[in-house]
């Protein structure tokens, strides 16, 4: 069973469309989410980079401005320069707990630096005992600042080196990401083309099978069915195709009948048309003057020439109706090539052809007369374009369980443009219009049925010069 067969053409268009487009589709969206994804985080890492930029600058200011009015307490003494202190104390803890905020990296650090900046802040706080000791031990806190300051910098380096490394990590997460959106769209982008050639297939092989269909019937074969298979729309065109074949091959049979019947009547007129021409040629009536003669010896030879065409048609009509006896007999077919040689004896040696004859001994199942129709056919051709003194060459061997025979003449050959259609019916090539003895153009056409009709295959092989026809035979079953 098919898993999907489309109402129509379009449809399959339409669907070869989706599936093609579907991967593509996918890849780009793919794309543009890994995309998103780099500049929202990008986004973040320049934010979060930023933010400790700044807040690692304003620990150190609120270190400068906290010294100064540590400074001017200790010399002024005055109690808002200590509130200032005590306030930047509060703010730097602010700062610092943002700043740390996620980042183990500067936790350390930032707790040192805010401890140290609280033993100093209290020693500034502690205002009772001896006053020459308080002010020592203000001097040696104030003193703290250089480290704390240190520290500060520490933090700030921190920082910085951690906006490097989130940068460096952007930058690998860049080259992941585009490696993994490489393989990814090129994946996608062989689904398309694997389904692209699917639906190539699905669109062009009931095209095909239509074309090959009507090429069938230009060719006169009639006997081969014409199967569609696709869409339902196509389906019933090779149906209708299919019907027209029929239809055709009937119309070919009762032409057939019609022209049999037709030659077959004609024959009977002519035969006493031709009587009548034997009787006064031969002055059984009466006799004649040296006119008369000549009058009845050309109605005599143009009643042959009638009677050979009337001959031929009937012979092409029973080839195209392919009718063998149904009693086959055993032929050997090497005597019946010497036979035919034979009877192209007198044309030969008129004008001095050479006539070379190689036959092995073979045997083949079918009707001798129509075999040797064939044979005379080929030999006469090859008499009728061979020049004066040329040669004619008549080769035939077994092959395994086919009989092959090669007439071959010494004459001007087949034209390139004219070897297709060699075998037409009634067609005669430049060479032929250009002969002294006329023929039909069925002589050839009659041979490709009979020889078809016996399992056998005849061709127009390539020579350097000259026309070569090969026969090829099945032998006989019995030999």
């Amino acid at each position: 069973m098919r898993l999907y067969r489309p109402h129509s053409f379009f449809a399959l268009l339409l669907t070869g469309f989706v599936f093609v487009s579907l991967p593509l589709i996918t890849a780009l969206y793919s794309s543009v989410n890994i995309l998103d994804v780099l500049v929202a985080q990008s986004a973040s890492a320049v934010f979060r980079s930023v933010e400790r930029l700044n807040d690692s600058r304003k620990v150190a200011d609120i270190l400068i401005d906290q010294e100064r009015n540590a400074l001017k307490y200790k010399v002024l003494g005055e109690a808002m320069f200590l509130d200032e202190v005590n306030v930047a104390l509060a703010e730097l803890k602010q700062v610092v707990e943002q700043l740390t905020l996620g980042e183990e990296h500067l936790v350390e650090v930032a707790n040192l630096l805010l401890a140290k900046d609280a033993n100093l802040v209290a020693v500034l706080n502690h205002g009772f005992g001896d006053p020459e000791m308080i002010l020592r031990e203000r001097e040696q806190a104030l003193a703290m600042y250089k480290e704390l300051k240190q520290l500060a910098g520490v933090l700030q380096r921190k920082s910085n080196q951690l906006m490097v490394d989130e940068v460096e990590a952007l930058k690998r997460r860049v080259r992941s990401d585009k490696t993994t959106m490489l393989w990814r769209t090129s994946g996608l982008i062989g689904f398309s083309v694997l389904f692209f050639i699917v639906f190539v297939f699905l669109i062009f092989r009931p095209v095909s099978q239509i074309d090959k269909g009507i090429e069938r019937l230009g060719d006169g074969d009639f006997a081969t069915p014409i199967r569609v298979s696709g869409p339902r729309d196509l389906e019933i065109l090779g149906n209708k195709l299919d019907w027209l074949r029929k239809r055709l091959a009937e119309l070919d049979r009762e032409k057939i009948k019609m022209v049999a019947h037709i030659s077959h009547e004609l024959k009977t007129p002519l035969a006493s048309i031709k009587e009548g021409a034997g009787l006064l040629r031969d002055e059984l009536v009466g006799p004649m003057n040296s006119n008369q003669k000549d009058v009845v010896g050309i109605l005599n030879k143009n009643c042959s020439k009638l009677q050979r065409l009337i001959q031929n048609i009937l012979d092409f009509n029973m080839a195209q109706a392919r009718k063998i006896p149904e009693g086959k007999s055993n032929v050997r077919l090497d005597g019946l090539v010497k036979e035919v040689a034979a009877d192209h004896k007198t044309s030969v040696l008129a004008r001095n052809i050479q006539l070379d004859v190689q036959v092995t001994p073979a045997e083949v199942d079918g009707d001798r007369q129509q075999l040797k129709t064939v044979f005379d056919n080929l030999i006469s051709n090859a008499v009728k374009f061979t020049p004066d003194q040329g040669v004619i060459s008549v080769r035939m061997k077994t092959d395994g369980k086919r009989v092959v025979c090669r007439v071959q003449d010494s004459g001007p050959g087949v034209k390139e443009d004219e070897r297709g259609k060699i075998f037409s019916p009634f067609f005669q090539g430049t060479e032929a219009k250009k002969a002294v003895v006329k023929g039909s153009g069925l002589g050839l056409a009659i041979s490709k049925e009979y020889i078809e009709a016996h399992n056998g295959t005849i061709r127009l092989l390539a020579s350097k010069r000259g026309a070569c026809f090969a026969v090829v035979l099945p032998l006989s079953e019995r030999g």
